[in-house]
């Protein structure tokens, strides 16, 4: 029998926490299944600050970072952290890790490796089982594990990092929209990284993070959500997810300004950087602004999907 599908809301904290707590309240009363809590220190409040608030003032909803990353935390913090959120709320928390977007580029850093969120993973869901680990020599463990699980889920949007994230972790939360192709072509990643621990795609959780956008009209909804799609389509991710959504674009031509206010654009569609700016491009197929997600018109939140 198909599990019913779940569906969660992606809550930054840029506005003052009574206002969060509220928003909490009515997700939980609307009928949510649950709540992730953005991660980046220099525009949102702490998001276990957030979550504990949120855990003390719920009874249900189901509660996550999302997504914290491997850097601004040590290991031993954020498995401190997410197991004191689990007692205020046993059995509705998550801990879902990423490599990091704002948290990093805010502090003039790039994001995390793969090898450091291997590595960041492991350290957490050995000391929330209550083991120890090695810190350089000196082994240590959580005082305080409550002896129920924390599902430890790896945040991705790349081939690589899907990979990783069936190899090494309890479940993904896959940035890559909800287009059939893209669906079908990240879940192959995600089976090949499972296979690697001995597992199978049905042995973990996904979620599928779908951004949306609200508006009067469907034209309305779709002009506000290109220049998302075209950041996250074509620019953040390099069009390696517009192949397989099977829609063909003409030669892209970027102005000059873009380039000066959006440095991330410099990352081409092979993957490939440049000490310049490359201002054309050609690609085989395009993000589409009816199958990619976009930004909701209230910035505060975004959809996650989730099954299993």
């Amino acid at each position: 029998m198909t599990e019913p599908v779940r569906v969660h809301l992606r809550v930054p904290g840029t506005t003052p926490m009574p206002d969060l707590m509220k928003l909490i309240d009515s997700i939980e009363a609307a009928g949510f299944d649950g709540a992730g809590i953005l991660d980046s220190q220099m525009i949102s409040r702490d998001t276990f600050v957030v979550l504990g608030q949120a855990a003390a003032r719920t009874t249900r909803l189901g509660l996550f970072p999302a997504v914290t990353n491997p850097f601004t935390r040590h290991a031993s913090v954020l498995a401190s952290a997410i197991q004191t959120v689990e007692e205020m709320a046993p059995g509705r928390v998550r801990f879902v890790i990423g490599t990091g977007y704002t948290s990093a580029s805010t502090i003039g850093r790039k994001p995390a490796t793969l090898a450091e969120m291997r590595a960041c993973i492991a350290a957490v869901k050995t000391l929330l089982a209550g083991q120890s680990v090695d810190w350089d020599g000196t082994p240590g463990r959580l005082g305080y594990i409550s002896g129920r699980r924390i599902p430890v889920l790896m945040a991705a949007s790349g081939p690589k990092a899907i990979e990783v994230a069936g190899e090494v972790a309890d479940g993904a939360l896959l940035l890559v929209g909800f287009n059939r192709g893209i669906v079908e072509r990240a879940l192959e990643h995600l089976e090949r990284g499972a296979r690697r621990s001995g597992r199978r795609v049905d042995d973990l959780e996904v979620i599928w993070a779908v951004r949306v956008g609200t508006a009067a009209t469907t034209a309305e909804a779709r002009r506000s959500a290109r220049p998302t799609a075209v950041h996250w389509g074509i620019l953040r991710w390099g069009g390696h997810w517009l192949e397989p959504a099977g829609i063909r674009i003409p030669k892209l031509e970027i102005p000059d300004a873009v380039w000066k206010i959006t440095p991330i654009s410099r990352t081409l569609p092979t993957g490939r950087r440049r000490s310049r700016p490359r201002r054309s491009f050609q690609t085989t197929s395009s993000p589409s602004c009816a199958t990619r997600s976009a930004w909701s018109a209230r910035p505060s939140i975004a959809r996650t999907a989730s099954r299993r």
